[in-house]
């Protein structure tokens, strides 16, 4: 018998009842043939009640209990009911498991249900202190997990540490230098338009170096490494986190935290000062640039200005800062990574949520170190 070998025939067992038996082959390759057949019998039938006999089948698979689900819906619309008889315990164990009565169930009509605003404001002030809560989690054993790094170096991946490094400061110098230009050039000719009316040409130097070591330098370089490895971060550790690598690390006996989390905030951390540094260098290269060129100011006597007006802690604090937002980035990345759920929807979802908290937190941390200095007579 070829593996495509089927017959059926009807025969009338009652009073408006009649039953099909069913012998040979009911699978993959013959399945649509089969449904053919078997359709025809039941629809010309002068029977509303139509009995399946599957005691004949000599091969069963899951597309037969399928074929067999959509004929009880399609003969439900030809005003016909299709039961299972007698069947073969070749067919009895895969019928149980696709469990037809299952299948055939009308899914419930979604119901609106009301909510009080007091439930709404509630069920959302639960969510954000359950997320307060974990984050807060979070942030203490990545603090002694820090702590324990520190103690113990040789426990410290280095070798990704080193690519970590490489992969978000050397490979993201080229697109952070070429924003740090272009803010420093925009800074710079939006103020000559003002500077030249007032004849105070030589002042750009004072505003492009001001506003780039202090703040814009800083403050490009995280906003870039947010959107590029904060992101990339999240999504990595995500979809580790979905297909259960993570999981697996904790069963072998390995830290998560430790393994994953850690290099990575020790990467951005030395990686983003260096980074702050180049941008400062081509933020003020797009300024001078303006100067040469819009308000006639030579380089000698722009760098001149600007040594009069920069001292080493405008440059310091600028580095500084960046330290800070280096650990932010990581540890938002990271923490929506650790925290995704849900296939690559969620994935999703946490490298959006990553770069938003990410770009949020920087600019919280900046106002706070603006109003530090300023109160502590340094800004």
């Amino acid at each position: 018998m070829s593996e495509n070998d089927f017959a059926a025939e009807i025969k009338s067992t009652g009073k408006d009842k009649a039953t099909i038996f069913m012998r040979g082959m009911l699978h993959f390759p013959n399945v649509e043939e089969v449904r053919s057949r078997v359709t025809e019998l039941a629809t010309n039938a002068n029977a509303s009640e139509i009995v399946l006999d599957l005691t004949g089948i000599e091969r069963f698979d899951s597309s037969g209990a399928a074929m067999i689900a959509v004929l009880m819906r399609d003969l439900v619309d030809c005003c016909k009911s299709l039961q299972i008889g007698e069947v073969s315990d070749k067919v009895k164990p895969l019928l149980h498991l696709a469990n037809l009565d299952e299948l055939l169930k009308d899914p419930e009509p979604a119901t609106w249900k009301h909510r009080h605003s007091f439930e709404v404001v509630g069920d959302w002030a639960l969510e954000r202190w359950n997320d307060a809560r974990q984050m807060l989690q979070y942030v203490g054993r990545v603090v002694l997990s820090m702590v324990f790094a520190l103690g113990h170096p040789t426990r410290v991946r280095w070798s990704q540490v080193i690519y970590l490094i490489q992969s978000t400061g050397a490979d993201a110098l080229p697109i952070v230098s070429l924003i740090s230009f272009l803010v420093g050039l925009v800074i710079a000719f939006v103020s000559a338009i003002q500077l030249k009316q007032l004849g105070a040409n030589i002042f750009i130097a004072d505003l492009v170096g001001l506003s780039v070591f202090r703040e814009m330098g800083p403050l490009m370089a995280a906003i870039m490494l947010t959107a590029r490895s904060g992101s990339a971060f999240a999504a990595e550790i995500g979809t580790m986190k979905i297909s259960e690598e993570v999981d697996a690390l904790t069963v072998m006996g390995i830290k998560p935290l430790d393994y994953l989390v850690i290099p990575r905030l020790i990467a951005v951390m030395l990686a983003l000062p260096i980074l702050t540094c180049f941008a400062d260098f081509f933020g003020i290269l797009g300024g001078l640039v303006v100067a040469i060129s819009s308000l006639d100011v030579t380089m000698p006597a722009f760098f001149q200005e600007m040594q009069g007006s920069i001292d080493s802690w405008d440059i310091i604090s600028g580095v500084m800062k960046s330290f800070f937002f280096g650990i932010l980035i990581a540890a938002a990345g990271c923490y929506y990574g650790m925290s995704t759920s849900g296939g690559a929807l969620g994935v999703g979802q946490s490298t959006t949520k990553s770069v938003v908290a990410g770009i949020f937190l920087i600019v919280i941390a900046d106002s706070i170190f603006v109003v530090l200095f300023h109160y502590l007579g340094v800004g």
